[in-house]
């Protein structure tokens, strides 16, 4: 699979740039946005004089709990840079979804 198809596949549409916009930032932008890339990761970055910023990150669920996304942002920390991340706001609904089912509190022998 393309490094392109496993960023697509991960991230939510909205949250993608085309692979022509890419495409674009890679050949024409090289010497600033550029991939780091392995068969478990994928990391998309733009490196300027005083930050980088990292635009994407994928992990194989293959090699989870490696390290290697630890690896991946020590390699940028290395660079003496302040690192920026580009995340996305807490969707709440999502995170109460996703929670445990909540467990009847009445303690046993009463009610």
């Amino acid at each position: 699979m393309s490094w392109y198809n496993k960023l697509n596949e991960y991230f939510p549409a909205e949250e993608m740039k085309s692979k022509k916009h890419m495409d674009k930032l890679l050949s024409e932008k090289g010497d600033i946005y550029r991939k780091d890339e392995g068969p478990y990761h994928v990391m998309m970055y733009a490196e300027f004089d005083p930050f980088i910023f990292i635009d994407y990150i994928w992990v194989s669920s293959k090699s989870r709990g490696q390290g290697i996304r630890h690896t991946l942002i020590e390699k940028m920390k290395e660079k003496s840079k302040p690192n920026l991340l580009e995340v996305e706001p807490i969707d709440y609904r999502v995170s109460e979804r996703e929670s445990p089912p909540r467990c009847d509190s009445t303690p046993l022998g009463v009610g």
